[in-house]
């Protein structure tokens, strides 16, 4: 239980640190701190660390999974350019 609570405590430090990022217009600190969110929740609450091998491996190809769909989605996002159209004169 008391392992519990600890990475209850860990994770509101780093939503502390998250907010304290997103107000200090410190992006990187925030995906810094996401990866360690990850492997607490993963760890304490998920008990990936005692489970079978083949829990942790469909526990690590879901997180691969999902960095494949965020660096997609990041791409299409990056991809995009705010050129304005030319315009027409009228006259």
């Amino acid at each position: 239980m008391i392992r519990l609570v600890l990475a209850w405590i860990m994770l509101l430090l780093l939503l502390a640190v998250e907010v304290l990022a997103a107000l200090l217009h410190t992006g990187w600190l925030a995906w810094a701190t996401a990866p360690v969110m990850v492997a607490v929740v993963a760890l304490a609450f998920m008990n990936a660390a005692r489970e079978s091998p083949l829990s942790r491996i469909f526990a690590v190809t879901g997180l691969i999974w999902i960095i494949i769909l965020l660096t997609l989605g990041s791409a299409d996002f990056l991809a995009r350019h705010n050129e304005l159209a030319p315009q027409k004169t009228i006259r």
